[in-house]
């Protein structure tokens, strides 16, 4: 009966550092998707603030680009576009101040 009783304690520690071993690696794999969870949601947060900044760089140049247009062809219609004589009609004639409106970076 002694030896049955030491055999099943040994036998009962192997069991145990097994668990230990597997609760160990457990561990191990928990640690390294927690790093890998902070790292993904770190590199989201600069992915949403760059699509951000995109989009933002996009409505810009869109606005821009449709405030050139209207002046362009109100320009092409006869009128001024400058804030010498906004709105009058150039009777064909070019204006230096307008084109240079037209020309620079808005």
């Amino acid at each position: 009966m002694r030896d049955e009783l030491f055999e099943h304690i040994l036998k009962m520690e192997k069991h145990l550092d097994t668990l230990n071993e597997e609760f160990e690696e457990l561990k191990q794999r928990t640690v390294k998707l927690l790093e890998e969870n902070v790292r993904l949601e770190m590199e989201n947060k600069n992915f949403k603030e760059l699509l951000k900044e995109t989009t933002a760089d996009k409505e810009k140049t869109k606005k821009e680009t449709f405030k050139s247009n209207t002046l362009q062809s109100l320009y092409d219609e006869g009128f001024h576009v400058c804030n010498v004589s906004f709105g009058t009609h150039r009777h064909g004639e070019k204006c230096l101040f307008c084109q240079e409106i037209l020309t620079r970076d808005l």
